[in-house]
């Protein structure tokens, strides 16, 4: 054998670490998964889930116990362990969509149930579109008591969802702004709950929507805002930004733009499948050339990598070159380490960089929309 079968989950991982699932759960997950003696992707799943569902078991028995003895504290520190074992599950790309709708609703619950016990609040709500419902959050820097928060909405792409872009909304509420964290067409609670596929016409009327939102909320400010995204998510935010002349700024991070990515490195799995099948729309790649149209003036910082095997920097150079504004743009140049050479995804340079880079375009924002940032 050429690699290791647990690099085959280097793209779940990734992501489960960026979303701030324990490293030491996670190797010893893997732990479990080399020891496999005949190897199958039904047996790995078989392996992961049930693994993570014991973690999900003793975390849920810890919060409940924590809640109960009145230590708010623990209960969500536990909550959130819960919520991020869940998303472990969630990554796994399982073709029973019956089953996926339910490891997303373990997920869905446990995250709600974390957000009552944070301190800052966290806003359950709903954004209307023509294709139907568009489930969100928004997540205030504090009480959520005041009206005229500077905004931020964020985005990612297929395969996310809502609760996982709290790991965007976090340095954002710490330099005071609110966050939309909305499950766009073909994403979590949109696809799984109001079957709102990803195509052109749904994302554009989500803009519309989204835009519509921010302006008749009471506490958002709709001249003060910006939009931020992440892989898919980045091109999302550029489109957006297009939308909105009033948009302050747009960050898009290693954006994926499917109508310039190389089509030959897009793995198999998200072309073709029935997950697959049920989250796009029929006219999907057609449909998402809609993403180039336009440009905008806003403030731009777009981060990008030599290393995406999806989007090459002269694909990402075109991005930038569409914007005519200010605009700056960072290289990243550490080499992945969660990657093979068959399993290297395009979220993952940037993804693996993180924990740094979010700074770096948290303050951008906030030079933008806060006073005295």
């Amino acid at each position: 054998m050429k690699w290791a079968i647990r690099d085959l989950l280097n793209p779940v991982v990734t992501r489960s670490m960026l979303y701030g699932s324990d490293p030491f759960d996670i190797e010893a997950i893997l732990k479990k998964v080399d020891a496999i003696k005949t190897m199958s992707g039904r047996k790995i799943q078989e392996v992961w889930l049930g693994e993570w569902n014991e973690k999900i078991a003793r975390y849920t028995e810890l919060r409940d116990k924590a809640e109960a003895a009145g230590s708010k504290a623990s209960a969500r520190a536990y909550a959130k362990m819960v919520a991020e074992c869940n998303y472990a599950c969630f990554m796994i790309n399982i073709e029973d969509v019956e089953h996926k709708r339910a490891i997303y609703s373990g997920l869905e619950e446990s995250y709600r149930h974390y957000t009552k016990l944070c301190k800052n609040r966290i806003e359950y709500a709903e954004i209307d579109t023509k294709f139907g419902k568009l489930p969100a959050y928004i997540h205030y820097p504090d009480a959520g008591r005041k009206t005229g928060y500077p905004t931020v909405v964020t985005f990612s792409g297929i395969g996310s969802c809502k609760e996982e872009l709290e790991m965007l909304a976090a340095p954002l509420n710490e330099r005071g702004i609110a966050v939309i964290t909305p499950d766009m067409p073909g994403a979590g609670a949109a696809i799984i709950h109001n079957n709102i596929k990803c195509g052109g016409k749904q994302l554009e009327a989500a803009f519309d929507g989204i835009k519509k939102f921010v302006k008749e909320h009471k506490k958002l400010d709709e001249k003060n805002m910006a939009n931020f995204g992440l892989c898919m998510g980045g091109g999302y935010a550029f489109r957006a930004t297009v939308k909105n002349p009033r948009a302050k700024a747009c960050v898009s991070l290693f954006p994926l733009l499917m109508n310039f990515a190389d089509q030959g490195s897009i793995p198999v799995w998200m072309k073709r499948g029935k997950w697959s099948s049920y989250q796009y729309s029929e006219d999907y790649l057609e449909g998402m050339r809609v993403l180039e149209e336009g440009t905008h003036k806003a403030d731009f910082l777009m981060v990008y990598s030599s290393d995406d095997n999806w989007m090459t920097p002269e694909a990402s150079q075109k991005l930038l070159d569409k914007a005519t504004g200010y605009k700056e743009s960072i290289h990243i140049e550490d080499k992945p380490a969660y990657v093979s050479e068959e399993t290297i995804m395009h979220a993952m340079p940037v993804g693996e960089q993180y924990h740094w880079v979010k700074h770096i375009a948290a303050d951008f924002l906030a030079a933008r929309l806060v006073k005295n940032a």
